[in-house]
């Protein structure tokens, strides 16, 4: 089988998550193709007169892909599949990327699932990603009868002294437009969310008491630490570039891209200590929420969180239902699910551990609300959510 000599330009000199999981995702295509000899080449289109001719030795690319490296690959007539979403070369280039409205949309749905009626959302105007989730974070808001509060922020705040501080006092003067509570979609690094985290502080608000958040990004180090860790979209890319290698391979092959934009949708939310709250009036319903959340892993029953808010079974389903749009049984088996995916996610518990910890009086009952909640079963999402085959 002949070899395919493929050129990687993914900025790994810039170690976010969004790129070392893309190459990792390139990488295991590769293994399963048997065929590929993957360079990375990250400055090869800045070669002057021998970049045209360097770029010929490939059989395809797979980039970031910027305006001049675009032009040298057209006119070396090498594939390429870009994997930047905000590239200027988005609409000419076949590529791979996230769907980023599902991850406004997922954003928001877990927060008015805590209750908030408050919403706002940090993000960069000219950055196309960020307005895409944006504006599906604004649909959903729109459709629930709210306004968002929202504040856009220069690309590049972290530039120099002037430009964090005018960041700084930026984070201040909206904060100062609040009504706390209110639940906030960071459309930034979590890196920029902990920066809001910070802000707030300094303001005398509480995260999540006051201000809830969820970051479009879930770069574990930073997420989990230092508390309050952050509530994340979790984005597959890994999944995106083994989709990109695989849409390479079948140009490289004389194939044409079956789609020439297909989307990733995100696996789903992370949920942390940034969001672990409930904004609701009712203090009977709020005290039902805290008992579910803090003895879910036991074998508590209805009448069991009645009991603990002091009402009587018929008047907490009622007065539950008017707050939180669900069941008490509802909602003790979503907060399960959570904290099933959130150990999927983060640990290397087994399945049936983690049955226990979620409160699942075993890992068969763990499947069957899994399967009917998620449409995978808890092993299928771990594999998923970490980009293994």
């Amino acid at each position: 089988m002949k070899k395919r000599r493929v050129g990687i330009m993914l900025e790994l000199m810039w170690p976010f998550r969004r790129h070392l999981d893309v190459f990792a995702g390139t990488q295991r295509f590769a293994k399963d193709a048997g065929a590929w000899v993957c360079e990375i080449d990250e400055f090869v289109h800045e070669r002057g007169n021998a970049a045209r001719s360097q770029l010929a030795g490939y059989d395809g690319l797979i980039a970031r892909a910027t305006p001049q490296l675009a032009r040298l690959a057209r006119r070396a007539k090498v594939p390429l599949v870009n994997v930047w979403y905000n590239s200027p070369e988005f609409e000419r280039l076949p590529g791979v990327f996230p769907d980023f409205a599902e991850v406004g949309r997922q954003a928001i749905e877990h927060l008015a699932d805590r209750g908030f009626r408050e919403f706002g959302c940090l993000s960069i105007p000219r950055e196309r990603a960020h307005q895409v989730m944006i504006n599906a974070f604004h649909e959903v808001v729109s459709g629930l009868g709210r306004q968002c509060h929202c504040l856009r922020a220069p690309r590049r705040y972290y530039r120099d002294g002037q430009a964090w501080t005018r960041f700084q006092r930026a984070l201040d003067e909206w904060i100062s437009t609040w009504r706390p509570p209110i639940a906030l979609f960071v459309a930034f690094t979590d890196a920029t969310t902990r920066y809001v985290v910070h802000a707030c502080r300094r303001h005398g608000l509480r995260v999540p008491e006051d201000v809830a958040l969820v970051t479009s990004s879930n770069e574990p180090m930073i997420a989990e630490m230092p508390p309050p860790s952050l509530t994340s979209v979790e984005v597959d890319y890994e999944q995106i570039g083994y989709q990109a290698a695989r849409l390479l391979d079948r140009m490289m092959r004389g194939g044409e891209p079956a789609v020439r934009h297909p989307f990733v949708r995100p696996t789903g939310i992370i949920a942390r200590d940034s969001t672990d709250f409930f904004a609701v009036d009712d203090e009977v319903v709020a005290a039902a929420m805290r008992f579910i959340e803090q003895h879910m892993r036991e074998d508590i029953a209805v009448d069991d969180v009645a009991a603990a808010a002091g009402v009587s079974r018929r008047t907490l389903e009622r007065r539950f239902q008017g707050s939180a749009g669900r069941s008490i049984a509802a909602e003790i088996r979503r907060l399960r699910v959570l904290k099933a995916k959130r150990l999927l996610a983060e640990s290397d518990l087994l399945v049936k551990q983690i049955a226990r910890e979620a409160g699942f009086r075993d890992p068969i009952r763990l499947n069957e609300v899994f399967l009917r909640e998620e449409q995978m079963t808890p092993s299928e999402f771990r594999r998923r959510i970490r980009g293994e085959s």
